[in-house]
């Protein structure tokens, strides 16, 4: 375990190190020099303690991760692992490499992805920011429209993703880390072959294209905190959804902004809020089309 040097005098965060599979140590010391910058400079109160484990292969993260929800109960969102990523669900928050997707990557890019997975564990590092109640009307209203609860549940992941998403880049933004988070968002609001194949396969089914559009949201508002410092970034907001019909693109980013104008940094609140939003704004609007 690795203590965190804090020039503020907070109290120290120790690392918890695992390692499955054959991973360089030059990657690892790489991390954790990252993640112990990271909590130097962020202005906020660290947690005591955090697991930063790494992988070497996607597949063994993802065997591992799906043993993990078996056993805790935990419904995974079905996506790839990512090259870094971020949870609550044992007894301290984790931080989770995959060797195997990150080692490719540009240096900025990486530590770009490292950052924002440091950043979530310092304020979205406990449960009670995963597990969120659909309010009852909603519950009801996507009886009456075919929506049933497991496609709710996906439709509020992408929000709370999202939410959480543009807080943790709002903090390290607020810290000075610019031109890494810009990187980051270059590289999420790129379009790839996938997302248009994606598209073309839901724009027959209000439901399909309904949760399509709101997995947008996550670099649509992670995007937001940068833009005062990288401008352009409005022109990338605008061709990540390019490919998308009139109606629902401008549906789609003129909620995006509404919910970054909303957010008040009290994330629990303002994913309730912002998935009541999304809701209204994408959802129902899409069923009745």
């Amino acid at each position: 375990m690795s203590p965190v040097v804090d020039p503020v005098d907070r109290a120290p965060t120790l690392l918890r190190l695992s390692t499955f599979g054959e991973v360089s140590e030059q990657l690892r010391q790489a991390v954790v020099g990252c993640v112990r910058d990271c909590y130097a400079r962020l202005d906020t109160h660290l947690p005591p303690a955090v697991g930063l484990r790494f992988f070497d292969t996607a597949a063994r993260q993802a065997q591992e991760v799906e043993r993990e929800s078996r056993a805790l109960g935990v419904v995974g969102n079905g996506d790839d692992p990512l090259p870094v990523s971020h949870s609550a669900w044992g007894d301290l928050p984790r931080i989770t490499v995959c060797a195997e997707r990150l080692e490719p990557l540009p240096e900025l890019l990486r530590d770009g992805m490292v950052h924002v997975a440091a950043a979530h564990s310092v304020l979205h590092g406990s449960q009670d920011y995963y597990v969120f109640t659909i309010p009852a009307d909603i519950v009801r209203q996507g009886g009456e429209i075919g929506v049933n609860a497991t496609l709710l549940q996906r439709f509020l992941f992408h929000v709370a993703a999202a939410v959480k998403g543009a807080a943790a880049v709002d903090l390290l933004v607020r810290c000075g880390f610019i031109a890494d988070q810009v990187a980051l968002a270059l590289h999420q609001l790129q379009v790839t072959d996938d997302d248009l194949l994606a598209w073309r396969l839901a724009e027959a089914d209000p439901r399909a294209r309904a949760l399509y559009l709101l997995a947008q949201l996550r670099p649509l508002l992670g995007a937001y905190p940068l833009l005062s410092h990288a401008p352009t970034l409005g022109h990338k907001m605008y061709a990540l959804v390019a490919h998308v019909p009139t109606q629902q693109r401008e549906r789609l980013l003129t909620l995006s902004s509404q919910i970054a104008g909303s957010l008040s940094g009290r994330t629990r609140a303002d994913i309730q809020r912002a998935f009541s939003m999304a809701w209204e704004g994408i959802v129902r609007k899409e069923s009745v089309n």
